[in-house]
């Protein structure tokens, strides 16, 4: 996507990002402390910024530099360039040099968001720190701009940015810069520039459907945003006639007599950049680009994997959808809450068992970790032996991929794995209803006539709650969400996701409708807070989810005793005391098991959500912690509890409480 922008042949002239006088960079990296205030480092940066063309991409408004909001228009949308000067409110006065390095380096901004590949931190990961540091001496000074930055108009799915989830895994490998070994100082200086400062073939590459450049055609042009720019491999600028005389003075004057001369966008480009490039930069960058390598065959996290390519897609696509949610992308955890996978012994140890175990059984809470879930019900012993060994050697993890399906078969026929865990179990079948004598399920007259409002894309959960309970005035809360579930089975049938895909679906569609019901029962009002609530639904209870985050975490009120006995708070809050944010999930079971002992005869869905109001504001209170995370802390913690009541009492029917 950083292709598509509103100069489209500036990309050359990015290839400027070098300074007079500094050798190929140092691939060995230091401390990320910020540097010293020096003026030479300050100018050095000037140059940078100034030889990188970065004021044109960040200043839409000629009278703001730096202030942002210049148009990319993209396949997926129109993007808006963020304000890069030092005020503290809409640019980045507040961020730090690990700030900095985070957003070029890693590709995640300062609030842990994962940047666009807009921004081409694909090929800025590769930027030594001597020069990180040097561009921010200079940027943390550019005149603060109060500019708020225009919002993205990108279409669904793109504008959800944990999507980016699968385009790391599949296209970003956050490495340093290395030089290839038997080329001159001159070619490996020419390399840098043009392959990580420059980020050339973010212009001159075509973009496969996810907004990745194609490997296998770098640099063999592209069609952006209605320019086309050109072809320029080694072998096509030759055929064309480029040789290093006139490319060296196109890249100083735009201009070649009786050849070309420059114009439109990539005038700008020889004006703001490229006639700011030292001789010894120039002389590299021509050196390299009428000898560079042939393409690559596939992306930089592929080819580091020993696996073959359509395992390695699979693979990775498996871990995107069941394991980056907690352990994010590259398998870096979430500090004392998540392990992480990334140089993790464990992973990489010499035979894989610990990790097939892990993926199968699952892991209890331990230390500050909170519980892993079994995924042997979703996923094949051809997937798991996928999946692990994906994990084994991705991230430049040194484990060996050498797990196989029939080795998983063993060790999910001798291991404690769930009952759904069988390969047998995880088949997906759809409840039956109606038909033996005496049977007081669901009406299926009634289920059939749901299941083809929903084929006919009907999908309001309260309309269909309605629609059954006028067909079957008689039904109790439990039939209705069975009822609702029967008959949204066929629909999910139909679909072409694997079983483990449609039975996450059928569950999630379950749980949407008992909280949904449970609205209306007795004792089970909502309150108006963004947290998650514990409600009592047939004979065990459910985690109502709020309809959106607010822009505040919101905690309940602990004097309103209508949604929980006030004594109960007071008790929980007791039991709970000030402990250190997050709880371990041994923690949180026996919180909820020691407040239902001490209260034997409270509904449990009173009891979790005592201890939900109890927690609340603990995670509130947490320093540094944005919404998002405030939320994520509780609920996990509610729904830990809530967990451990429903296992702790199987058969429990809240509404004989």
């Amino acid at each position: 996507m950083a292709g598509f922008k509103k100069r489209p042949f500036k990309t050359l002239a990015l290839v400027a990002a070098a300074v007079a006088g500094v050798s190929a960079p140092a691939v060995a990296q230091g401390t990320s402390q910020a540097p010293a205030d020096d003026a030479a480092l300050v100018d050095r940066g000037a140059y940078l910024a100034r030889a990188a063309d970065c004021m044109p991409c960040h200043t839409g408004d000629p009278k703001k530099p730096y202030a942002g909001n210049l148009p990319f228009n993209t396949p997926f949308g129109r993007m808006f360039s963020v304000n890069i000067t030092s005020d503290p409110t809409y640019g980045i006065g507040t961020w730090t040099f690990d700030d900095f390095k985070n957003a070029l380096h890693n590709g995640i901004r300062k609030d842990g968001a994962y940047l666009y590949p807009a921004m081409p931190f694909d090929a800025y990961t590769g930027v030594s720190d001597t020069d990180l540091k040097a561009l921010w001496a200079y940027v943390r000074r550019i005149p603060a701009v109060a500019e708020p930055r225009q919002a993205n108009e990108l279409s669904f799915p793109f504008n959800v940015r944990l999507g980016l989830l699968a385009w790391r895994e599949l296209f970003f490998d956050a490495s340093y810069w290395t030089p290839t070994p038997g080329k001159s100082d001159q070619w490996n200086r020419g390399a840098y520039l043009a392959e990580v400062l420059g980020h050339c073939s973010d212009c001159h590459t075509p973009r496969n459907l996810m907004g990745a450049v194609k490997q296998k055609q770098h640099f063999l042009g592209a069609d952006i945003d209605g320019y086309w720019a050109p072809s320029i491999d080694a072998a096509q600028l030759k055929k064309d006639g480029w040789t290093k005389d006139a490319l060296t003075q196109f890249f100083t004057n735009g201009s070649v007599p009786g050849k070309t001369e420059v114009f439109g966008p990539m005038a700008e480009v020889v004006r703001e950049s490229l006639a700011y490039l030292t001789a010894a930069d120039r002389e590299a960058l021509v050196t390299y680009l009428l000898d560079s390598p042939p393409p690559k065959d596939v992306p930089a996290p592929q080819a580091a994997s020993p696996l073959p390519a359509d395992v390695f897609q699979r693979a990775a696509q498996s871990y995107v959808d069941n394991c980056a949610p907690c352990h994010g992308a590259g398998g870096a955890g979430n500090a004392n809450v998540i392990p992480s996978l990334k140089d993790n012994p464990a992973v990489t140890a010499a035979e894989p068992y610990n990790v097939i175990m892990a993926v199968l059984g699952g892991l209890p809470a331990g230390g500050t970790y909170g519980p892993m879930p079994s995924f042997a019900g979703r996923l094949s012993d051809q997937q798991v032996a996928d999946l692990v060994n994906y994990v084994r050697t991705s991230w430049h993890n040194g484990g060996m991929a050498n797990t196989t399906p029939a080795m998983v078969a063993a060790w999910r026929a001798t291991a404690n794995v769930p009952t759904y865990g069988t390969q047998q179990a995880s088949a997906f079948d759809c409840p039956q209803v109606g038909g033996a004598p005496g049977n007081t399920g669901p009406d299926p007259q009634a289920v059939a006539a749901i299941t083809k409002m929903m084929q006919g894309g009907e999908r309001q959960t309260r309309l269909l709650i309605a629609t059954y309970q006028n067909a079957d005035t008689d039904a109790s809360a439990g039939t209705v969400v069975d009822a609702l579930t029967a008959a949204y089975c066929p629909v999910v049938a139909q679909t072409q996701l694997p079983d483990w895909q449609k039975a996450g679906e059928l569950q999630r569609f379950t749980l949407q409708v008992a909280a949904a019901i449970s609205e209306g029962l007795p004792g089970a009002s909502m309150p108006p807070v963004s947290t998650i609530w514990a409600t009592p639904t047939g004979t065990s209870l459910v985690a109502r989810q709020p309809t959106q985050v607010a822009a505040q975490l919101t905690c309940p009120d602990p004097t309103n005793a209508k949604l929980v006995p006030k004594a109960l708070v007071d008790a929980a809050v007791t039991l709970v005391g000030k402990p250190a944010v997050p709880v371990t999930g041994d923690a949180a079971s026996r919180f909820a098991t020691t407040l239902l002992q001490q209260n034997p005869k409270a509904r449990r869905s009173d009891v979790a959500n005592a201890l939900i109001v109890a927690y609340c504001p603990l995670v509130t209170a947490k320093p540094n912690t944005v919404v998002a995370e405030q939320y994520s802390l509780l609920t996990n913690f509610g729904q830990q509890v809530v967990q451990t009541l429903q296992l702790g009492a199987p058969q429990f029917n809240a509404s004989a409480q």
